[in-house]
């Protein structure tokens, strides 16, 4: 469902072009899955402390009896970002709910961790391109079935649309061992024709694999480049949200080889790894160059925003980013106007 209806082109090119077309996330309820009442295992390490302590208690639960106010919360805050969007015009898609059938898909009977939040992962647009991503959390599989009908009307409007190998399902404990590719769209982050992938070293998500499928399917015109992560984090956008040009928020904790090109050479506001991981402070939603929506608890990182010319909105979002999720990861960019070098007049 779409709040305003938009008929031009699939597009996007650059992380900071203006914000014009986007698939926001919704919350869904879920039942924690029993066996974490033994405990987290480390390939979960990427979730926030608080979430990776509270789990053991809620297993077995519906989310919505194991933290009624907190999932009530994470519901409203996430319907409020899509009317924020809304309201400045941008027109705004939502997965349609999955079926029953669908929540049942790929996991054992009773186990529906299922989530439709973070609708940057299950896929990726570059260029005109959709692609239907192959996401390597088991429970997550399913995610890409509430976003077929966006991806039907992208197609309908031009897009070209591809879909990744879909993984074999997995015990949990072999996830980071499991055979690719695996790609998920918040390790992807686009700067024109320079397209970087994030490589987790706890193989949680996308894998080189997985960058070597996206380089393939763009072919020349593209310079896909992988950029290892720390096993502290899911997502090369836990840490890196590119502003504008020349601007950007980075954890350098997260990057043991060090922050990548282009963007080490830009100016870098810091955040600490906790803040990442705990708060997704690297994580905000760009809105076209300069101004971004951020998480009102990140009142720092707002006000050194503000003081290099960025515009920046709050809103709260401390219910959703519980499960490893900010800003950029509760909404997918269909359409941004194209971002312009005003000294060459282009980007290529």
């Amino acid at each position: 469902m779409a709040t305003a209806r938009a008929t031009g082109r699939i597009g996007v090119t650059h992380e900071w072009g203006v914000l014009r077309e986007a698939v926001v996330g919704r919350v869904i309820d879920f039942r924690v899955p029993e066996q974490l009442g033994a405990g987290l295992p480390g390939t979960l390490d990427f979730l926030p402390a608080p979430t990776r302590s509270r789990l053991p208690e809620w297993a077995g639960k519906p989310w919505s009896e194991a933290d009624p106010e907190g999932y009530g919360r994470a519901v409203a805050q996430a319907d409020g970002l899509a009317r924020f969007l809304a309201g400045r015009g941008v027109a705004v898609h939502r997965p349609r709910e999955l079926t029953e059938a669908e929540l049942s898909a790929y996991g054992r009977e009773g186990d529906r961790f299922s989530m439709q939040t973070f609708v940057r992962d299950p896929m990726v647009v570059v260029g005109d391109h959709v692609v239907e991503t192959a996401l390597r959390l088991p429970a997550r599989f399913k995610e890409r079935f509430g976003l077929r009908p966006v991806f039907a009307e992208a197609v309908a409007r031009g897009a070209r649309y591809s879909v990744m190998p879909p993984p074999a399902p997995f015990p949990l404990k072999e996830m980071p061992t499991a055979a690719g590719p695996f790609l998920e769209g918040g390790d992807v982050l686009l700067f024109g024709r320079d397209v970087l992938v994030g490589c987790g070293r706890g193989g949680t998500a996308s894998d080189r694999a997985g960058a070597r499928w996206l380089a393939d399917l763009l072919g020349d015109g593209y310079r896909v480049r992988t950029v290892p992560l720390s096993e502290r984090v899911i997502h090369l956008d836990d840490g890196l949200t590119a502003v504008r040009e020349g601007l950007a928020v980075v954890c350098r904790e997260q990057f043991p080889e060090g922050v990548p090109d282009p963007v080490a050479g830009w100016e870098l506001i810091d955040v600490s790894l906790a803040d990442a991981v705990d708060l997704l402070a690297g994580n905000s939603l760009v809105l076209g160059p300069g101004e971004v929506v951020v998480d009102e608890r990140l009142t720092d990182l707002a006000e050194a925003l503000t003081a290099r010319d960025v515009t920046v909105h709050t809103l709260p979002f401390d219910a959703v980013t519980v499960f490893a999720g900010g800003f950029r990861c509760a909404h997918h960019p269909l359409v941004r106007e194209p971002a312009v070098n005003n000294a060459a007049g282009r980007y290529s």
